[in-house]
């Protein structure tokens, strides 16, 4: 319920120290509040005590020595801020007076109260002036001889002393406020910090080695048993993929020789039959049949491609001559489509490659370049040098490939959030590449370009 409280990209330690500061400064506020007024009620009680022992005491005194024993003893005992004394005889004169300067503001009566009617009746009465930081309580008793004596006392002291337990309950909240701040550090240390390395961790899940893993090791229990689960399946992921990859290069392998004699026999049966029917299925069977053996290839070509076993026949190649060939070769496929397929003259580099494979890896990305743009497209093949190397470019309009998906595009079997059903294949074509590009100790990648569509590259080295 408290997300609504902040911006949506706040960080977690920042809401949590707001929400600790928050409740902490409220409970401080309010045991302030509280204790204050407590205290505060407290000290006009213990005041009202005050006064009413100093009546009977000062009474006492006059009883025993009059006027000039009270005189005698009040200045001596009394506090200069905070105490006044007024004696008034029946007719209302000042037979004694010390107000202090502090309290002379404030309204002293001029006659007795009507309810002191017998010798030592007490009264007591409150004065609070809004211009008056202090408030007044002033108390008077009946003397033996019908005289009034008047003792007030001002809150100086209590205000004191509450505003010292005020400063001493302020420091303690502060304090408990950066106790308050322990569990924010060790949400962020324990809870926070883990989490960051997990998303860390888990943006590199789509390495093509498949090893990566969440690591946390100062998470809190839960965080790494959470941890210790994610990573047992993607360790029996990883277990089932390369099972599934051994298993398909093993039967890709198996498969060539019974593809090579079905082959042959079809061959026979189309060379020498009389049937035009059987002719015709023969024909279509050797098209499916070749179809097969360059899946199977492909299969090997990425797997030599992975494991560095694949064998080159380099030959010096030109460049340009490769790529204008193939482009010559694509452009009708590309007018049907209603597609524009060009290629930019460049410097006239040589290559030590094997021109066949490496052809075979360009004709995959312009194959995927004529899928994947649309009508009225554009297709431009260009090359540049690259130390003694050089780079070799297929830029589309198409829909560009996602960020998330840049590297998984070229594992086997594996195709972008693009393709659907118009565009048929099983995902070996990029791979292809890739083992190509590797065979020849170079590398492959893709960027988007900013007016729209991808930009595939191929990186290769001179060749020795």
């Amino acid at each position: 319920m408290f997300l609504n409280l902040w911006p949506e990209k706040m960080p977690s330690q920042w809401r949590l120290s707001l929400l600790m500061g928050l409740i902490v400064g409220s409970s401080i506020a309010l045991t302030i509040f509280f204790v204050r007024a407590a205290v505060n009620q407290d000290l006009r009680r213990a005041d009202q005590a005050i006064i009413l022992d100093d009546l009977v005491e000062y009474a006492a005194i006059y009883t025993h020595s009059g006027v000039d024993g009270v005189q005698d003893v009040f200045p001596a005992g009394q506090h200069a801020e905070s105490n006044g004394m007024r004696i008034l005889d029946g007719n209302s004169a000042i037979l004694y007076e010390l107000i202090p300067e502090a309290m002379q503001h404030y309204p002293w009566p001029q006659k007795s109260p009507v309810e002191l009617h017998k010798r030592g009746d007490t009264h007591q009465s409150e004065v609070t002036l809004n211009e008056a930081p202090y408030h007044f309580t002033l108390g008077a008793i009946r003397l033996h001889d019908g005289n009034i004596l008047w003792f007030g006392r001002s809150s100086v002291e209590a205000e004191r002393y509450l505003s010292n337990i005020q400063n001493h309950l302020w420091l303690a909240g502060i304090m408990a406020g950066l106790v308050a701040m322990l569990p924010v550090l060790w949400y962020s240390y324990d809870v926070i910090n883990p989490i960051k390395a997990f998303t860390a961790s888990a943006k590199r899940l789509h390495l093509p080695e498949g090893v990566v893993r969440l690591i946390a090791p100062t998470a809190i229990p839960e965080l790494k048993t959470l941890a210790s689960v994610i990573n047992a399946g993607l360790d029996q992921i990883l277990s089932l993929t390369r099972e599934l990859q051994s298993t398909n290069d093993q039967l890709a392998h198996e498969l060539r020789t019974p593809l090579a004699r079905i082959r042959g026999n079809l061959e026979a049966l189309h060379n020498h039959t009389d049937s035009p029917l059987a002719e015709d299925a023969a024909a279509r069977s050797l098209e499916e049949i070749d179809r097969a053996a360059q899946l199977v290839q492909s299969i090997l070509t990425i797997r030599g491609g992975d494991h560095g076993a694949l064998r080159l026949h380099r030959q010096a190649t030109p460049v340009s001559d490769l790529l204008e060939k193939l482009v010559d070769l694509f452009t009708p496929a590309a007018e049907d489509r209603g597609l524009k397929l060009s290629v930019v003259p460049g410097l006239d580099l040589m290559l030590n490659v094997d021109r066949e494979l490496l052809t075979q890896a360009v004709a995959n990305i312009l194959d995927n370049a004529l899928a994947y743009t649309p009508k009225g497209g554009v297709i431009i093949v260009h090359w540049h040098g690259e130390g003694t190397g050089a780079v070799i470019c297929v830029d589309d309009s198409g829909p560009g490939v996602h960020p998330e998906e840049v590297h998984m595009i070229w594992e086997r079997y594996n195709r972008g959030s693009a393709a659907n059903s118009r565009h048929p294949g099983i995902g070996l074509g990029l791979s292809l590449v890739r083992a190509i590009a590797t065979a020849h100790g170079g590398t492959v990648g893709v960027n988007n370009r900013e007016g729209g569509g991808a930009s595939f590259w191929i990186r290769l080295p001179q060749g020795v």
